[in-house]
């Protein structure tokens, strides 16, 4: 589309001349696209924040023990492993751990992937018992998971030995601290004395249930052979289900679960979030292409007399309907710009504001997607609503408007 500089003129005279109603549409563009570049770094930093706290410190994959009869553990088509005697631990135990660790270490996307022991057991302290979870972790992997080295709030975070982390449910429940000496029973009746080398925090009641040893001390103090699990963290957590959808077809012989199969109430709710948010946009979105399209057409009828006199001096139907697009583009452009930097402030003063009152701890996500989509769909909503009283200028028989005024 060719534009003409008397175009740009006769647009820019226009809004000029009623300059009280292109403040006050500018302005309404503007606090528009403010909402929804605060909307949307609020909604990205939120969902960001839930789910770093669901699933910041835990495995984005899991690899569960075999729930069938005892058969070749194939990778690929090919087995890694020979056929096992029947035995009981072959429904709650992984055996040949070691091949799958060293087929999943040759996978890009995995970050890391930690043999892990589960169990049962009882922290006895007097005439008192406190259930916990124990678990069976290698350092550095399991580090890369559960973060222990940043989580850990006091003592050392390297367990060894007879040396054990708790969490910091079971400390405040028990009164241990760094440095006590406990009994722990296995769900078996057997049990063994342990010192605390460290008490950690990972953010939720469940996982600081939890009494952290090492792999091989684990093994000995469950009577495990194998291991109960491999954690897989990979670098793109939204990646997650398609890994674990492509690792069911090399893995067929184990269960692989995905964070996101064991949190459908989170994805639920983050998905209700996306939808409220589409909606609140396109309303707004909305209101600016209905406002604008008045606003012109306003115009476009006070103006007839002067498009009147254009046409008759040659101005053609095209070039009329330009000025009217001209204007809805300027509008949206100007009105783009400072909803930008309104949006950008109502962001900062959120942050602000949260951080020094003590309120939510988690950041808006500004990025650079998050300003210019609402800026560019204004100004091509703007855009769009001008096309309504342009076609109309384009209809517009000079002489009849002339002769009627």
């Amino acid at each position: 589309m060719r534009l003409n500089s008397y175009e740009f003129m006769i647009a820019r005279r226009f809004l000029v001349n009623g300059r009280s109603q292109t403040v006050l549409i500018i302005l309404g563009i503007a606090i528009g696209v403010a909402v929804q570049v605060f909307l949307i770094s609020l909604m990205d930093g939120l969902q960001r924040n839930l789910i770093q706290r669901t699933i910041g410190s835990s495995p984005h994959v899991t690899i569960a023990p075999p729930l069938s009869s005892p058969q070749p553990l194939g990778i690929g088509g090919g087995a890694i492993d020979d056929y096992q005697r029947p035995l009981k631990t072959e429904e709650s135990e992984i055996l040949s751990w070691q091949r799958y660790s060293d087929y999943l270490s040759g996978i890009e996307e995995i970050t890391v992937a930690a043999p892990m022991i589960n169990g049962n057991g009882y922290i006895e302290k007097g005439r008192s018992s406190f259930p916990v979870l124990i678990k069976g972790v290698t350092l550095p992997e399991a580090d890369v998971i559960y973060k222990f080295n940043k989580n850990t709030v006091s003592g050392d975070p390297r367990p060894g030995g007879n040396n054990v982390l708790i969490g910091r449910a079971s400390s405040d429940k028990s009164g241990l601290k760094v440095g006590d000496t406990f009994y722990l029973r296995n769900q078996t009746g057997a049990g063994d004395y342990f010192s605390i080398k460290g008490i950690f925090d990972l953010g939720s009641s469940a996982a600081n249930n939890m009494v952290v040893m090492s792999l091989d001390r684990a093994q000995n103090f469950l009577d495990i052979t194998g291991i109960s699990s491999i954690e897989i963290q990979v670098h793109d957590v939204f990646a997650a289900d398609g890994l674990a959808e492509s690792l069911r077809g090399s893995l067929s012989q184990v269960k692989v679960e995905s964070w996101q199969e064991r949190n459908q109430e989170l994805l639920s709710g983050l998905q209700a979030q996306d939808t409220s948010s589409a909606m609140i946009q396109f309303f707004v979105l909305l209101s600016i292409t209905l406002g604008i399209a008045s606003v012109l057409a306003i115009i476009a009828i006070q103006k007839s007399r002067q498009l009147g006199i254009l046409k008759a001096m040659g101005t053609n139907d095209k070039s009329a309907a330009r000025i009217f697009i001209i204007q809805g583009f300027s509008m949206g452009f100007f009105g783009a710009l400072l909803g930008i930097l309104l949006g950008l402030g109502m962001t900062s003063l959120f942050m602000f504001g949260t951080k020094s009152s003590g309120g939510p701890t988690y950041e808006l996500k500004i990025t650079l997607t998050n300003i210019l989509l609402p800026a560019v769909l204004a100004v091509l909503s703007a855009s769009v609503a001008a096309l309504v009283p342009a076609r109309r200028a384009a209809g517009l028989n000079p002489m009849e408007v002339i002769r009627n005024g």
